[in-house]
């Protein structure tokens, strides 16, 4: 184009590169689809892959935490039951000193 600067070149051959891309990617998406009519399979997508690691640290998380609270839910009782027993002890050795106490 004799006689256009070099800004409107430019613009002339943006427009025209990015009208051939969109053409192209109009014919990839009537591609696919046709494939997929006529029973092709391509994989999962990278969301579908995406999910399918997420939903699998997840679980592995899941199941470090519930054994987690397992452990503490079961070291709080351990600790509950030995408190109880130091209580009944101690109110134990209450009772039998009041005994002793009364009858002498």
């Amino acid at each position: 184009m004799p006689g256009t600067t070099k800004s409107a070149a430019y613009d002339v051959a943006r427009k025209e590169f990015y009208a051939l891309r969109r053409e192209e990617e109009i014919e990839r998406r009537v591609q696919r689809e046709e494939a997929l009519w006529t029973g092709a399979s391509f994989g999962l997508n990278p969301l579908e892959a995406g999910m399918l690691v997420e939903d699998k640290s997840y679980n592995s998380w899941l199941e470090r935490a519930q054994v987690a609270v397992h452990t503490l839910k079961t070291s709080k009782d351990s600790a509950q039951m030995l408190q109880d027993e130091e209580e009944d002890e101690a109110l134990l050795q209450d009772g039998a000193e009041e005994d002793e106490a009364g009858s002498a």
